[in-house]
């Protein structure tokens, strides 16, 4: 007669694991017709474009529902009033619906609104679908810059359909200011190495290459939701130290 397994008690519970599937692998990207940003752009602004983009990557990035004030403010290199600003005006032009959403469990701590993004039914004149890696947002964005990184999905787009990049079309598309505003940016891709020379020394468009060091220590900085609010009440701080030491030495030499 076999023995009991006297590792197995009573009250052990028996767990029946199911078989999975390997995970897959890869970049998550996001289909993105650059047609239809650039013709929002001369619609409602690059600024309010990039607002909508920055949204769609990291609702695929994080698989979440909510997304933070303060976390498109980071990314987009500017104040959370002007994200909301930029979001009343999608809202004005019909794109964004948006509905305070009452919680009474957790109004006291987190302020929620439901937000629904308006699909266009118009047809288009031309489509430029190119899949944009998410990370690019996180990491590529914040340190160029808006203007810097719309001026780069020109390019991309150019590149995908014919090659050719004529910066009256750059400056009109993208809304700059002259063609002086056009190669500062343009430039800029350069120092970050968007914009190489072939072989041939010809200019093409490259993959942003890896974040340094300081470039790492410098997004996680940037994502800090107290550190510009810090910093600007230390400068404010200095200011009045400052201030203060200067009239107390005027008081000393009367």
């Amino acid at each position: 007669m076999q023995r009991p397994d006297h590792a197995l008690q009573d009250t052990t519970r028996l767990e029946f694991p199911l078989p999975g599937r390997e995970p897959p692998e890869g970049l998550l990207l996001m289909k993105t017709d650059l047609g239809a940003f650039f013709r929002l752009i001369a619609t409602v602004g690059r600024d309010e474009a990039l607002l909508l983009l920055v949204i769609r990557a990291l609702r695929i990035r994080d698989g979440l529902l909510d997304v933070s004030v303060n976390d498109l403010a980071w990314i987009l290199r500017t104040r959370n009033r002007a994200v909301l600003g930029w979001l009343d005006r999608l809202v004005a032009e019909r794109l964004v619906v948006y509905t305070v959403k009452a919680l009474p469990i957790i109004r006291q701590t987190i302020d929620r609104v439901q937000v629904e993004i308006v699909t266009s039914t118009t047809s288009a004149p031309y489509v430029t679908m190119i899949d944009l890696p998410t990370h690019w947002f996180l990491q590529v964005l914040p340190l160029v810059g808006r203007t810097t990184f719309a001026v780069y999905l020109y390019a991309l787009s150019r590149e995908s359909h014919d090659g050719l990049l004529l910066v009256a079309d750059l400056v009109a598309t993208t809304r700059l200011r002259g063609r002086f505003h056009a190669h500062l940016h343009l430039r800029r891709l350069r120092q970050h190495g968007l914009l190489v020379r072939d072989t041939n020394g010809m200019e093409v468009i490259s993959d942003p290459p890896p974040p340094t060091r300081r470039e790492r220590l410098q997004l996680r900085f940037l994502a800090l939701p107290f550190l510009r609010r810090s910093l600007a009440h230390l400068l404010v701080l200095t200011v009045a130290l400052l201030l203060l030491v200067l009239g107390l030495v005027l008081l000393t030499l009367h």
